[in-house]
């Protein structure tokens, strides 16, 4: 009996324990406030979807007509969409974001994981494991190496301890922003675009 007692004590215990189940609407209420219009912007998407562009090497660099040149691949896409794509972060439709990583990844002559490519384009690095590998990268080392001395330079220049930032997320942002301003040699970078590049990338130093 005893031994009876103890075990429905411990049940209402256990059950006690259990976190209580909140009325449908307050749950409604709750997914209503972290619902968002428009998905978040994937910070260096466009520097990651031209990286790959560039090692499939089927189109000119977005500086010489790349645009231009997709939109003889594909009638169906849009110049303004592809600008969107290209230069501004956003992501194409998921179908239309698969069909282009298929494309591409089969012009790279090298067994590569499509679905890893295209959550890499996503997510990137700081999330998903980059699948370039140290032959894809060479044609695009020349640029992560300019966004290097980009780097060096603005943080140099500011004083912006390591301390205050999330170093992947500004190297995204720096490729980033040299895509959209079509800076692809040094000599391209002028001394007018420190500040542009600071604010940029480090959003949050003051």
């Amino acid at each position: 009996m005893t031994e009876k007692v103890t075990e429905s004590k411990q049940g209402q215990e256990t059950a006690q324990d259990k976190p209580r189940r909140r009325p449908l609407a307050e749950y409604a209420e709750q997914y209503r406030d972290l619902a968002q219009e428009r998905p978040p912007v994937a910070l260096g998407f466009s520097a990651r979807l031209n990286m790959l562009w560039d090692l499939s090497g089927v189109a000119p660099p977005l500086a010489e007509g790349r645009v231009i040149s997709l939109l003889a691949i594909n009638s169906h896409w849009r110049e303004s969409e592809l600008r969107s794509w290209l230069h501004k972060d956003v992501l194409p439709p998921r179908e239309e974001l698969s069909n282009m990583v298929r494309f591409l990844v089969s012009l790279l002559g090298e067994h590569q994981d499509e679905r890893h490519w295209e959550a890499f384009l996503v997510y990137g690095p700081g999330v998903v494991s980059s699948p370039v590998d140290h032959l894809l990268y060479r044609e695009d080392q020349g640029r992560r190496e300019i966004a290097t001395l980009i780097y060096a330079q603005v943080t140099d220049r500011y004083r912006i301890p390591p301390s205050a930032y999330d170093a992947e997320e500004a190297f995204q942002r720096c490729l980033t922003l040299m895509y959209r301003l079509n800076i692809y040699e040094l000599g391209d970078f002028q001394p007018g675009h420190l500040e542009p590049f600071k604010n940029f990338m480090f959003p949050r130093v003051d």
